[in-house]
């Protein structure tokens, strides 16, 4: 009788933040007619897809007991990139184009690995810093003005607006891809261990040989690559390049990498946690606009939401939400 209520509590600390999905969703679902329909899930995990790619790339990070947020920068900087190397007639490359824009989101991906591992920098301020000088310089460059251009070949809108079979969008592909990479590097690969040990214990990593720094380095270029992509991905969907394309993702992003810390692996961030948060905040966020509520409405719930689920684990977790390195 004890191990079954055991079992039970265990289960639903695990899989609490599927179940309040699955609960909200069900909400709208009787609120609103047009929220169930499939055109409309379809909106839902496409609007999943772009938060949960960065959040993927921030969740790496953040397991190794640093932090990102220069995420939506390094999202900005790639589709500014690719936009500003296609606005001419002269070249139309658009998967060159990609690789160029992946190589600028890496380049703040070395940077930042330079200043918190070199230099001591704590990534709190270090990824801050970055982030506000990767948007003043796009803003300066681009007159703080939407980009686009008429030569802009067919191909830039393939990531963000096909749908495979006229029904599943591609940035959704994209997420699957992504995702199941990542969680088999996480959970199979040496590399992936090694992430998750360093941020739970560094001090014992390096005691067995095992080159913290080299981890943090990797985990940065991983999250800037993946951040990257995403915000490529990003302004394929939107065909333009808003100077605070990825930042203003940023708030929703740590939102869900903070809340995956309380699903499927509790008080340990995690990419299933992630990208799980990711849809739960797609389907308030959607559900809210589909009963014509404000923004406000929207910001309230997510908050809600947040600081239950995040309360939860506190509260039932003996070590509660795992930490990051705010010094060196």
């Amino acid at each position: 009788m004890k191990d079954g209520k055991r079992s039970l509590k265990v289960g639903l600390t695990k899989y609490m933040l599927l179940l309040v999905a699955v609960v909200i969703f069900a909400f709208f679902a009787i609120a609103s007619p047009v929220f169930a329909s499939v055109n409309n899930i379809m909106n839902i995990v496409n609007s999943t897809a772009i938060t949960a790619m960065l959040g993927i790339g921030m969740t790496i990070v953040m397991q190794t007991g640093q932090m990102d947020l220069s995420v939506g920068a390094e999202a900005t900087i790639a589709a500014a990139v690719v936009g500003k190397v296609l606005e001419g007639p002269s070249f139309n490359n658009y998967f060159l184009a990609v690789l160029i824009g992946l190589g600028a989101a890496l380049a703040v991906g070395i940077l930042n690995a330079f200043f918190v591992v070199k230099i001591g920098i704590p990534s709190f301020i270090g990824t801050i810093a970055m982030s506000t000088f990767i948007n003043g310089f796009i803003k300066i460059t681009t007159g703080n003005r939407y980009m686009f251009s008429q030569y802009w070949p067919k191909s830039f809108t393939f990531l963000g607006q096909t749908r495979v079979f006229n029904v599943i969008p591609v940035p959704v592909i994209v997420l699957v891809i992504v995702g199941i990479l990542t969680i088999v590097m996480q959970d199979r690969t040496k590399i992936g261990r090694y992430i998750n040990s360093v941020g739970m214990s560094p001090a014992a990593c390096r005691n067995v040989g095992i080159n913290v720094d080299r981890i943090v380095v990797v985990a940065y270029l991983m999250c800037a690559v993946i951040a990257g992509f995403g915000g490529i991905v990003l302004s394929s969907e939107v065909k333009t390049v808003s100077p605070t394309l990825g930042s203003d993702l940023l708030m929703t992003v740590f939102a869900a990498v903070m809340m995956g810390a309380t699903f499927y692996r509790p008080g340990r961030y995690n990419l299933q946690g992630t990208i799980v948060s990711a849809l739960l905040l797609s389907i308030i966020s959607n559900g809210t606009i589909t009963l014509g509520t404000s923004d406000f409405v929207d910001d309230l719930v997510q908050g809600i939401v947040i600081v239950v689920a995040v309360g939860f684990i506190s509260m039932t977790q003996k070590g509660g939400l795992p930490s990051v390195k705010f010094n060196k």
